[in-house]
């Protein structure tokens, strides 16, 4: 493995912009390319140097591949605390991406039992562009995502249908319908870890599922690729699974179309 590198973006310059991109990517990876789990303190410090606009950049266009959430040693902290309180014995990523989340939470605590799945659609970077990204950075040559050897390929409801896990976790799950068919999968508790608006898959179908906001420290210290440029954009959601008493639809909030449900290709999945 090699360092990871960043191009120039498109447009105006500066060696200082320069420094301290440089300074971002020494956060987050070590000189083999390898993810880090940083302290908060020190990638806060390099996001807000950066800027929203640098941050972007950083996590978007590096040799590595996309990053989205971006853990810290603290927030990891925090996880561990929300999963104990929660009683849960079984963890599982679905859309884990890299699955650098669901190894950080394993190493950490090595008697649960995680599990990290991801469909691998997005291991070319053309599948998650547009033609206005692909016209926007015509001859950037970005990198796809690239899983880690635990991560297995599978669809997330088949996943769950599965494993049955305690929890689930979403981390930036990509636009759709994710978070809401894995709402109605069986598990017990899953956790929705993105922004507002629609960049992630929590629409509005999504949040007529009961649920409880975990404001507090797992939301205030999450760190992600939007943030440099005022208050921190990560938002933590608590959502009850069908294998919870407390699933079901706020009535208040309407009830989700007929057929929201759709059932994943299964492939030849094997857990450990």
């Amino acid at each position: 493995m090699t360092a990871v590198v960043v191009p120039a973006p498109k447009g105006k310059d500066t060696a200082a912009r320069q420094k301290r991109r440089g300074a971002l990517i020494e956060v987050l990876f070590d000189g083999n390319g390898r993810r880090k789990l940083p302290r908060e303190r020190d990638l806060a410090a390099a996001i807000d140097a950066c800027g929203a606009e640098d941050t972007w950049w950083v996590c978007e266009a590096n040799s590595y591949g996309p990053l989205y959430f971006l853990p810290t040693r603290e927030w990891l902290g925090e996880l561990v605390a929300l999963v104990d309180s929660l009683k849960a014995k079984s963890v599982l990523e679905v859309g884990a991406g890299d699955g650098f989340l669901s190894f950080c939470l394993s190493r950490r605590r090595p008697d649960l039992k995680v599990t990290a799945t991801d469909d691998f659609s997005w291991t070319k970077p053309s599948a998650r562009q547009n033609d206005d990204d692909r016209a926007e950075f015509d001859g950037v040559a970005f990198a796809g995502i690239r899983p880690m050897a635990h991560v297995v390929k599978h669809g997330a409801v088949a996943a769950v249908t599965a494993l049955r896990p305690d929890l689930v976790l979403c981390a930036w799950p990509p636009p759709g319908t994710l978070v809401e068919r894995v709402i109605r999968a069986p598990s017990k508790h899953v956790v929705d870890i993105s922004v507002d608006g629609d960049v992630c898959g929590n629409g509005e179908k999504t949040w007529r599922f009961e649920k409880e906001f975990l404001s507090g420290p797992l939301e205030d210290r999450g760190l992600c690729r939007l943030d440099g440029d005022g208050p921190r954009q990560t938002r933590c959601t608590l959502y009850f699974g069908a294998r919870h008493r407390r699933h079901g639809v706020d009535k208040s909030m309407g009830t989700p179309a007929a057929g929201g449900l759709r059932a994943d290709k299964s492939g030849g999945l094997v857990f450990g």
